[in-house]
């Protein structure tokens, strides 16, 4: 901030004495722009954009100008090189407090563009808090139907091993059967090959018996005749014998030695 310098006498160009010095009417109080920036500086009213840019485009003949415009018996005092250099301070400080006002509204619009920032990342770290939660009690219930399904495979498996285990020993069984079965077949066919075998000599020997039954009866058949035939004559003999008969022709009846 710019020192505050009293204003020196300086000479005035009026109809007086060329050498007399008058003071400056200023003198000891306060320039109204130091008065300005001291009052900016200390928290006053604030500084409009249209005085900033006006004071940025401050130049020395621009004042010149104005100083020529001053009445020669006027009161007004000239100013001095420290009000010049005084000014100049105060000119740059406004400058640098315009600069300082766009640098602190670039910051406000910033520090609004951050908060608001941050409430939308608070409100997105809310979203997904609330997100996450979801999440984890979808996770917590999948983790749950998980288990349950791990537990009913591991059963499902169990089972499965348990069929696959009665299914080895169906098939020994089923293996062990068609042996049995195939044996069974081989014996069975060794009996019907022996049965036909003991039928075919069976009937060979039937055939031999009844060959031999028939010859056999055709003897016994001739021997009963010839035993009736001799009994015949026996008993023939006999009633000769008892009658007294020596010698007859017999009458035998036809068809007796047929």
């Amino acid at each position: 901030m710019a020192e505050h310098n009293p204003a020196a006498p300086v000479l005035v160009p009026d109809g007086g004495s060329p050498g007399e010095t008058q003071p400056a009417e200023n003198e000891g109080a306060p320039n109204s722009e130091e008065e300005s920036l001291s009052n900016a500086s200390s928290g006053g009213s604030p500084i409009d954009d249209a005085a900033c840019i006006s004071a940025s485009s401050f130049s020395y003949a621009e004042l010149e100008e104005k100083l020529k415009r001053i009445p020669p018996g006027s009161d007004v005092a000239m100013p001095s090189a420290k009000m010049f250099e005084a000014v100049e301070t105060l000119v740059s400080g406004l400058r640098g407090m315009a600069q300082q006002h766009d640098l602190f509204s670039d910051l406000l619009r910033t520090a609004n563009y951050t908060k608001t920032f941050v409430s939308q990342c608070k409100n997105n770290e809310e979203k997904l808090r609330l997100i996450l939660e979801q999440a984890e009690a979808s996770l917590s219930a999948a983790q749950g139907d998980n288990e349950a399904l791990r537990a009913e495979v591991a059963e499902a498996k169990s089972r499965e091993e348990t069929v696959d285990s009665r299914l080895h020993e169906a098939e020994d069984e089923m293996a062990l059967l068609r042996g049995e079965l195939r044996q069974l077949q081989t014996e069975v066919s060794i009996e019907k090959k022996q049965r036909e075998d003991l039928q075919l000599r069976l009937s060979a020997q039937k055939e031999e018996l009844e060959a031999e039954f028939a010859a056999e009866r055709k003897e016994l058949e001739a021997d009963y005749q010839k035993q009736v035939n001799e009994m015949y004559f026996f008993g023939y003999r006999c009633y000769m014998k008892k009658h007294g008969i020596k010698r007859d022709i017999p009458s035998i009846p036809p068809g007796l030695f047929l």
